[in-house]
């Protein structure tokens, strides 16, 4: 009996990947819909329940450690690094590294876009709104909605998730811890995170679906 080759065989794989993902979106964006909207409602009373932890040793640590997870300034070289040793060693983790390094890029500038938009204070700002946009752009005060680092985190964990689909729990569990450092140490409401997540998430499935595409049709090619 013939066996298939590693190469149809991962076809096969990146095509049951592909068709999966659409079989989940609709409860997937509900329930983050769902999330976001209750977040939003519980904004007020559970900045107030958690200040008490804002400048606690728990928040401390969390800011010292996962806090830099969710980060640009670890995320950027830990992509960089994860190209280069990719395009020495395993190009499947090359290809890995740079959709990933794209959903930053792409998530993480649809996030400053909003946020400029929006110009939504943090938890504790009580400086007076700036008198023009230039002023929004500039403070970071007033660019809480959605939050940066979940969004780019939370696109990232997705992309590399979804190519490495035995990753794909510990990259999200990162994700979320990172979220809530974010609420925890009173830098983004719940619902500014929630958001980061869902707009990372969208930007990560969009850009996955588009490499495992690549990846199938690059080993159907006859050629």
């Amino acid at each position: 009996m013939a066996q298939n080759s590693p190469d149809v065989s991962s076809a096969h794989a990146s095509r049951g990947r592909l068709s999966a993902l659409p079989a989940r979106t609709l409860w997937l964006w509900l329930a983050l819909f769902s999330a976001l909207a209750l977040a939003r409602l519980a904004d007020a009373f559970a900045m107030r329940f958690l200040e008490p932890l804002n400048h606690s040793p728990f928040a401390d640590l969390l800011s010292n450690t996962v806090r830099w997870l969710g980060n640009g300034m670890f995320q950027i070289p830990a992509l960089l690094l994860m190209i280069v040793l990719g395009a020495m060693l395993a190009r499947r983790v090359y290809r890995a590294g740079g959709w990933a390094l794209l959903a930053f890029l792409v998530s993480g500038a649809i996030a400053n876009i909003i946020k400029v938009v929006v110009h939504r204070p943090r938890p504790w700002v009580e400086l007076p709104p700036p008198e023009s946009w230039f002023g929004y752009l500039r403070m970071s005060e007033f660019q809480s909605f959605p939050s940066g680092d979940s969004t780019t985190t939370f696109a990232i964990a997705t992309v590399l998730g979804l190519m490495f689909p035995r990753l794909r729990v510990p990259l999200l569990i990162v994700a979320v811890m990172v979220a809530i450092a974010r609420v925890l140490v009173g830098s983004h409401y719940p619902s500014d995170v929630c958001a980061g997540a869902m707009l990372g998430l969208a930007v990560g499935r969009l850009l996955a679906r588009s490499a495992l595409r690549r990846e199938q049709q690059g080993s159907t090619d006859p050629t």
